[in-house]
């Protein structure tokens, strides 16, 4: 058998939201509003993105999407976005400077052509090759995305 235990607090629970439901979420809101405020939020600080330079014959990959570029977020965490396309799959993508740099190997997917996936590995020394399944690379070679790779540095 269930007891139920009704004390003080649970009656002025009841009330408090019986008087809110009756009040409408206006009343909720103004209640909220009263309240002192604890932490403010300044303005949101847009990332400062860092323009990669392509190498291997790599070339920007169009489609309407960013230039390739990196930035470190305060956790230590590298994000890149952008795209390329018909480079050499043996040369490097691009290379990172230091300080962007994994302290081991990084495997990541990509998004490659024909809505395929692909992978971007990159080194130590901040050189990253892309990399498919096809094993002749055509799918990265025709078009490969950035957007969304991230990995934490020391």
């Amino acid at each position: 058998m269930l007891k139920l235990r009704w004390g003080a607090s649970a009656v002025a629970v009841a009330a408090a939201a019986l008087a809110l439901s009756v009040a409408g979420t206006g009343a909720a809101v103004s209640a909220a509003s009263a309240a002192p405020a604890t932490h403010q939020a300044g303005p949101a600080v847009l990332p400062s993105w860092h323009t990669l330079t392509l190498t291997g014959g790599w070339v920007y990959g169009g489609f309407g999407s960013y230039q390739a570029a990196w930035y470190k977020d305060a956790q230590h965490v590298v994000h890149l976005r952008g795209s390329a396309k018909f480079g050499n799959s043996l040369q490097p993508v691009f290379q990172l400077p230091a300080g962007a740099r994994p302290a081991n190997a990084v495997f990541v997917p990509v998004y490659a052509a024909n809505g395929s996936f692909g992978g971007l590995w990159i080194k130590p020394d901040g050189h990253a090759q892309l990399f498919d399944s096809t094993g002749t690379n055509k799918n990265v070679h025709a078009y490969a995305s950035l957007d969304g790779v991230s990995f934490r540095v020391p």
